[in-house]
């Protein structure tokens, strides 16, 4: 597997590294204490058993489709994400997985509801970062992200995976957006009546 380096924004803006590679990287996206936050809500759902185990895509991980906590961060950081490529989006859904030891994810690219998609790590128990391979062209990236960090990319357009996670446990969670205007804007909400309503479990 030939991989490179991620592509990094300096000169060029957040918008035409979006266009021109299929995703960008924003670091700290979500602050450190906002994670933090979230975190120790996915805690009190644990404890809950608000999680599903297996959720048909990833077996060795637990997972919860438009939880309250997420789909609150979904709607907060709309705008943000909005401007950072220079792009009017409307929230589709969040989701949430915590991956545990083996964990794989395999090739795959993503439904209508994923135009635009945002996945970044809350919290971490593992020796080394767990990458996500994005293939753009003939180009496999390995994308490393520290909490907070999101990688942004066009989850309709952009394979993406994992190979098998070394850690313990890895808590994850997907912002998905589609273009106010573009050819996907009748998934807003993923077509639910409003954000946090009921969805059936997928990733």
């Amino acid at each position: 597997m030939n991989v490179s380096e991620p592509a990094v924004a300096k000169s060029i803006g957040y918008e035409q590294l979006f266009e021109e590679n299929g995703y960008v990287i924003l670091k700290q996206f979500v602050p450190r204490l906002m994670c933090d936050y979230i975190s120790e809500n996915i805690k009190v759902l644990e404890a809950s058993s608000s999680f599903d185990y297996d959720d048909g895509q990833v077996e060795k991980a637990f997972s919860a489709a438009a939880p309250a906590i997420t789909e609150t961060l979904l709607d907060i950081m709309t705008p943000i994400l909005s401007q950072a490529i220079n792009c009017e989006l409307y929230p589709t859904y969040s989701y949430l997985r915590i991956y545990v030891k083996g964990a794989e994810l395999e090739k795959h690219q993503d439904r209508p509801s994923c135009e635009v998609s945002a996945t970044l790590p809350l919290s971490y128990d593992s020796p080394n970062i767990w990458p996500l391979y994005i293939e753009t062209g003939n180009k496999i990236t390995a994308v490393e992200l520290e909490r907070g960090d999101a990688l942004i990319y066009k989850g309709i357009e952009v394979p993406h995976w994992r190979e098998a996670f070394e850690g313990e446990r890895q808590v994850q969670v997907f912002l998905h957006y589609v273009k106010k205007y573009g050819d996907y804007s009748e998934f807003k909400f993923d077509k639910r009546p409003h954000l946090g309503h009921q969805i059936p479990q997928q990733g």
